[in-house]
């Protein structure tokens, strides 16, 4: 088990502090050093579950405050790519759509992968590849199979 930091601030502090903040994810931040102060949490598990978050996230808080107190705790990074940002470039995007409307299409979703990251530089996962292509394209892979021989000669 990994030992927690002691919490310098008293529980007075901290209370205030919690009180006062209108951030919500800082304002969680306090409760938990509180929490760890009282007593309340005595690990770091324990006061994730009093939190609603993933021991994770109190790990990555308490790394903060370890590093730089109740200043650090206070900041807040990046939360991550925007809203509706693409992982694919729309120009990338309309080569692909050119490409499945060909006959012969691709052989499968790893195939589209392969030529993504062979022809544009263009790393992603499986399931981003398939998820693009089959539901914001609306597309799949597509290869001609044999017809079955009495589907093509129809007697007279």
């Amino acid at each position: 088990m990994y030992n927690l930091p002691d919490v310098a601030e008293s529980a007075e502090t901290l209370e205030r502090l919690v009180r006062k903040e209108k951030d919500a994810q800082i304002q969680r931040r306090f409760q938990m050093l509180l929490l760890l102060k009282t007593g309340e949490a005595k690990s770091r598990s324990g006061a994730a579950r009093q939190l609603d978050v993933h021991r994770h996230t109190v790990s990555d808080w308490l790394e903060l405050y370890e590093e730089g107190g109740i200043e650090k705790i206070q900041e807040v990074g990046d939360p991550g790519p925007e809203p509706g940002q693409k992982s694919i470039p729309p120009e990338v995007v309309e080569a692909l759509k050119d490409r499945l409307a060909e006959p012969e299409g691709f052989g499968s979703y790893t195939e589209i992968q392969q030529w993504l990251a062979e022809e544009h530089g263009i790393e992603l996962p499986y399931s981003t590849v398939h998820g693009i292509v089959r539901y914001e394209i609306g597309a799949k892979p597509k290869v001609p199979r044999p017809s079955h021989p009495k589907k093509t000669s129809r007697s007279k």
